[in-house]
């Protein structure tokens, strides 16, 4: 809109965008200078010092524990073979172990409210590494399972523990450091299968198998080595100036932005305008002087009918006076001595009517002040005893009622209990968090299915008609594809940075194409090792995303109950669904159907997550990406 002020055209909506986008770095500028420095837990991540040697600590755990599981099936497949129920064995094992994985890792949340890092996980590294020397002596796959059942609690504190404190660690460098240390991790996978297939014909399963078991007593001196974060935390000093630094550049930057802006013309009001004020004014005050004199008008009319009302008044009393006294002079003597008498006679009778009235009155009045008060006698013993009684219900029920308040209050008291306990186990925000539980449940199906495949892989071999030295070799040919896989994508992190949910999820569209692959081929070695070299690359990507895939989104504050109930929902996941795919293979003997139902499972929560990723993640970016180029705009102007 276009506006003449004195001669002058000013846009006016120019002019107001202006003002309103002055005042609005203005008040950025105020919010910068009135912020309040919030200090968090990933403010003072260290992201280096103590936590290079946290990396090392955990590469050591992970090697001695994780590492040697791909290898399990090779110690113990002979055992499973004889015992004719292989595919129910491993499945019985899986389930007691993660359902005590999942308890501990649930507990580790609590524990660590009361304890410190270092004493949980020393506790978890050895009931993790005594059962596993034990295991060498089992007889039966049912004692195989309760060993299981203890080395799922050990490692479900020692997991837990690692990456909470690694995850405490790191923050800017977390994913870099996390696919470098896997990489190292991923050597247990090339080593331990070689190592196991020299060991076996020199000391048989179990001999080899108490080696292994003793290796991983060097889990006990990684968890030594897990310091709490607040050790070795960054100085308080240092993270508040370097927020001060960063308030200053930002208001610098706002207030630069602001000089930029052009100036503003301030609009005169014109004479015109001024001129017809004031003559409305004179108006107004011509138009009230009429209202006031009406008012007075009407005042003094009113006045004038009241006097003319009391003095027709008076007049009035003046005659009746003057009648009386004429009516009174025309009367004659003898007439007035007669009305006297007759006067006085009424008077007296009236007199003496009046004192047998008054003494009625008083015999009626002593009649019920008796009778009111015998009735108040009644009626304060009829109050009395009804008091007594309402005392006595009273009483009863008050006593009644404290019983029941006492019991209400011990019921309180057992859910606040309860309640506490549930808060300590579970953070409840996590529980309600849909994205959250969405990606658990798809990390807990793909990893139940790659273990399922990677567990069973050996044995799929002989199956075949493979002998025992390729079965071995498919072990190792898919620990070099893994390690090699994993050192390209420490390489691909440190050139493209993305999210680690997005590349698992592209990880799991592959690997269900990778083991398509392998049911296809694994008739010819060839195609066996290639398929199998193809999984191992593309399960390095799911390891090594997996520990960050659930937490990149969270505060540190909540890492360990978040891994609490990732592990609770794998357990779930193991336990139903893995015996439900160890009950088919078993019942139609077929390998094929075994890796079928493996694939079904791996591939159930790719359309929620893709769906998770476009409706929240591609919003947020959108969302965030609009509002770089509104600064990147202001920053142009």
């Amino acid at each position: 809109m276009i506006t003449e002020v004195n001669g002058t055209m000013i846009d006016t909506s120019t002019t107001n965008d202006a003002v309103q986008k002055k005042n609005s770095i203005t008040g950025k500028v105020e919010d910068l200078i009135n912020e309040e420095d919030e200090i968090t837990l990933e403010d003072l991540a260290p992201d280096g010092g103590w936590g290079w040697m946290i990396a090392l600590a955990m590469i050591l755990i992970m090697f001695t524990t994780i590492g040697p599981m791909s290898s399990f099936t090779i110690i113990f497949g002979d055992f499973f073979e004889d015992s004719g129920q292989a595919g129910f064995a491993t499945s019985l094992s899986n389930s007691v172990f993660m359902v005590t994985y999942s308890i501990a890792s649930l507990l580790t949340n609590t524990l660590l409210k009361r304890y410190s890092t270092r004493p949980v996980g020393i506790v978890g590294a050895l009931v993790f590494a005594l059962p596993n020397i034990v295991i060498a002596f089992v007889r039966n796959i049912y004692e195989m399972a309760f060993i299981c059942l203890i080395q799922g609690f050990g490692l479900g504190l020692i997991f837990t523990i690692t990456n909470t404190v690694f995850n405490s660690y790191f923050v800017k460098k977390r994913a870099k450091v996390m696919y470098a240390s896997q990489v190292i991790i991923g050597l247990g996978g090339i080593i331990f299968p070689t190592l196991c297939e020299k060991m076996l014909p020199i000391y048989g399963f179990r001999g080899t198998a108490a080696i292994i078991g003793a290796l991983s007593l060097h889990s006990v001196i990684g968890m030594i080595m897990m310091h709490p974060v607040e050790w070795h935390a960054k100085k308080l000093e240092d993270v508040r100036a370097e927020k001060a630094r960063e308030k200053r550049q930002n208001i610098s930057q706002e207030l630069a932005l602001s000089n930029r802006r052009s100036t503003i013309d301030t609009v005169h009001l014109s004479l015109k305008t001024k001129w017809n004020s004031l003559c409305s004014l004179k108006e107004g005050r011509s138009s009230e002087m009429p209202l006031l004199t009406e008012t007075v008008k009407v005042s003094a009319q009113r006045v004038a009918s009241v006097s003319a009302i009391e003095n027709h008044g008076r007049a009035k009393s003046g005659s009746i006076w003057e009648n009386l006294s004429k009516r009174t002079s025309a009367i004659s003597a003898p007439s007035l001595v007669n009305l006297a008498n007759r006067t006085t006679c009424i008077l007296s009778d009236i007199q003496l009517f009046l004192e047998k009235n008054y003494s009625e009155r008083q015999a009626d009045k002593k009649n019920r002040g008796k009778e009111k008060k015998q009735n108040k006698e009644i009626i304060e013993k009829k109050e009395k005893q009804n008091k007594e009684v309402q005392e006595e219900e009273e009483k009863q029920d008050k006593e009644i009622q404290e019983k029941e308040e006492a019991q209400n209050i011990e019921k309180e008291q057992k859910m606040i209990g309860y309640i506490t306990i549930l808060r300590e186990l579970v953070d409840m925000s996590l529980v309600k968090n849909f994205c959250f539980i969405n990606l658990c449940f798809g990390v807990s199906f793909v990893c139940s299915s790659d273990f399922g495949f990677s567990f069973l892989l050996p044995l799929m071999m002989t199956d075949a008609g493979y002998p025992k030295t390729y079965a071995a070799l498919s072990v190792t040919v898919s620990g070099i594809a893994e390690l090699a896989s994993k050192i390209l994508l420490s390489v691909f992190t440190l050139i493209i940075n993305i999210k680690s949910k997005y590349i698992f999820l592209a990880a799991t569209i592959l690997m269900g194409f990778a083991r398509m692959g392998f049911l296809l081929c694994e008739h010819t070695l060839k195609g066996a090792l290639i398929t199998i070299a193809l999984i191992g690359a593309v399960r390095s990507w799911l390891l090594v995303t997996q520990p960050l895939v659930i937490i990149e989104d969270l505060n540190i504050e909540k890492f360990a109950s978040a891994y609490g109930i990732n592990s609770v929902i794998s357990s779930l996941v193991t336990i139903i669904f893995g015996a439900i795919v160890g009950i088919i293979k078993d019942w139609t003997g077929s390998n094929k159907m075994y890796q079928i139902s493996l694939l079904v499972t791996n591939s159930v929560f790719i359309l929620p997550w893709i769906l998770q990723f476009i409706f929240v993640d591609f919003r947020k970016w959108r969302k965030q990406r609009a509002q770089k180029v509104n600064i990147m705009d202001h920053q142009w102007e």
